[in-house]
């Protein structure tokens, strides 16, 4: 009686835990892509390091105007996929947390960031403006 109970409290966790997915392919669950794109509003040339604690990017130069860089991944099973830009331009060094999965999950499929001189600022999808504004991180 005591291993059935057990079986069924297994069968339970794994349908609760399973479910917990957001996407099916070919009959494994996996969550969706993300798309970061950070665009250069500073007015002058920056350079952008991302990583997170498993990847790191490398450093990339963003030219002023019209300068962006791009970056794609898909969050790990367990929602805790998290990446930190480090931003870096004459006088000034600051970092943000670009992509924590409890703060833009589901929400930020596709990241769209401006670099501002006060901090970064990503597209509000409802207003089509970039006013979802956040300071640089602090030490």
């Amino acid at each position: 009686m005591i291993s059935i109970n057990r079986i069924v409290l297994l069968q339970i966790f794994l349908v609760l835990f399973l479910s917990s997915f957001h996407k099916v392919k070919g009959g494994l669950f996996e969550r969706s892509r993300v798309y970061v794109e950070l665009f250069n509003d500073l007015g002058l040339n920056v350079t952008v390091h991302c990583k997170s604690g498993h990847s790191d990017l490398g450093s990339h130069f963003i030219q002023y105007p019209n300068g962006f860089y791009q970056f794609n991944f898909k969050p790990n099973a367990f929602g805790t996929s998290d990446y930190y830009c480090n931003f870096q331009w004459p006088n000034n060094f600051h970092w943000f947390d670009i992509y924590l999965f409890d703060r833009d999950h589901p929400q930020c499929g596709k990241c769209f960031w401006k670099i501002r001189p006060d901090g970064v600022c990503r597209l509000n999808y409802e207003t089509n403006q970039y006013d979802l504004c956040y300071p640089w991180n602090s030490d």
